[in-house]
């Protein structure tokens, strides 16, 4: 079997992500003027493109959580995953806030389902994939077990 890659979505969420969008653009367009448009255009490219995500590698029995830079670079470690290590499911209500100029308040709320592995001994909490529905989660629970059984 090969690695898995679950990819999570953007990491600095979709107001910080839009904004990294308006300097990447602002950046190029600068750029015809002075090349000290990169101060605008590296972090821009940062934030837009910067993601997380799980990759599971089911023959040697291990995930790594990593966020990718510039949506290039995976930063993480590999975390084995043994006998000790259990799944579990839970549900997460998320909310993202920006303010408008005007000071009006804009709120997008998430609620999604996490299927995670869990290890007590080791401090481990690494979430394996998102979810809309428990049913899929619950799908996916077994079939986790089942790869990563000894």
């Amino acid at each position: 079997m090969e690695i898995i890659n679950n990819k999570f979505g953007k990491f600095f969420g979709p107001s910080f992500t839009w904004t990294g969008y308006m300097l990447l653009a602002a950046g190029l367009i600068a750029m015809s003027y002075s090349f000290t448009s990169l101060v605008l255009i590296i972090p821009g490219i940062f934030v837009a493109f910067t993601y997380s995500g799980t990759l599971i590698d089911p023959v040697n029995k291990r995930v790594k959580s990593y966020t990718a830079l510039f949506g290039l670079f995976r930063t993480g470690k590999w975390t084995d995953i043994d006998k000790s290590s259990d799944f579990t499911i839970t549900r997460v209500k998320g909310r993202y806030t920006s303010y408008s100029r005007g000071n009006q308040r804009l709120d997008i709320h998430t609620n999604e389902i996490r299927l995670l592995v869990v290890n007590k001994e080791k401090g481990l909490n690494i979430v394996l994939k998102k979810f809309r529905t428990f049913e899929e989660a619950r799908a996916e629970m077994e079939k986790m077990k089942k790869i990563f059984s000894p």
